[in-house]
């Protein structure tokens, strides 16, 4: 799935460097550059073409509201998805590549979101009319290396199985703060949970010497017992023995 990613970097570098090297476009120009992007079939990551002066340039208010909706289908290809594109007005109409490709990159986030992935959610989220064309978008994704996965139709209700999803969505700017507030929430939790691993630890270690010592007091005590009994000599231990044959010699004569 990483190759996936590098291929996708790869694949619009010839966009970045078109966008770049021409310093005074017209946005008719950077219209079609931003067409030809989200149409070629090697391409799955934008953000980088995004951040492009070129690209960014759509936004002034300077720009033809027919192209300034450029920038806008661009984001959506970057980190929005095929309902994205659906739900808002005024955007360029898609070439089949296009839809094609919004569909894939659609199909990467839902996978993510979406449990169980049904069919029927999938059909609904896409605008796809039929099971058959949901398989051959699948099948597509799965060819691709996008996904990993398993289409299991006569399942209930007929659901895709994904087990993994390539690394080609981009990071929406204004998501970082919520993503970083979320990192950090997370490391607290860490540190929390460190924390009373180490003070368990320590316990362990604390219960185990005491354990250790009290083995080491009983063992000393065992070793002088046995060397108290040992300084006695034989006969201290034995004397009752030795009476009793004694007697029972006595009665013999």
């Amino acid at each position: 799935m990483d190759n996936a990613h590098t291929r996708a970097v790869e694949g619009l570098q010839p966009f970045i460097h078109l966008a770049n090297a021409n310093s005074a476009t017209s946005p008719r120009f950077v219209a079609s550059l931003i067409t030809n992007a989200t149409s070629s079939p090697h391409t799955y990551v934008f953000g980088e073409l995004l951040e492009t002066p070129t690209i960014q340039s759509l936004s002034s208010p300077d720009t033809p509201a027919e192209y300034q909706s450029y920038l806008k289908l661009l984001q959506i290809f970057a980190w929005g998805t095929w309902q994205d594109y659906e739900a808002t007005p005024n955007l360029p109409k898609l070439s089949f590549e296009q839809a094609q490709k919004l569909r894939l990159l659609s199909l990467l986030s839902l996978a993510k979101t979406i449990k169980p992935l049904t069919y029927e959610s999938l059909m609904s989220a896409l605008s796809l009319s039929t099971p058959g064309d949901l398989e051959a978008l699948v099948t597509t994704a799965i060819y691709s290396s996008l996904l990993t996965a398993r289409l299991s139709p006569a399942a209930t209700p007929p659901t895709i199985n994904v087990t993994s999803v390539a690394p080609l969505r981009d990071v929406q700017p204004r998501s970082l703060p919520e993503m970083i507030s979320v990192l950090e929430e997370w490391q607290l939790r860490c540190g929390d949970v460190i924390g009373d691993l180490e003070a368990e630890i320590q316990a362990v270690k604390l219960n185990a010497a005491k354990r250790a010592a009290k083995e080491a007091a009983h063992q000393r005590l065992f070793d002088e017992a046995l060397e108290k009994r040992k300084a006695a000599g034989p006969g201290s231990g034995g004397a009752g023995v030795g009476n009793a044959g004694g007697k029972w010699e006595g009665r013999g004569g």
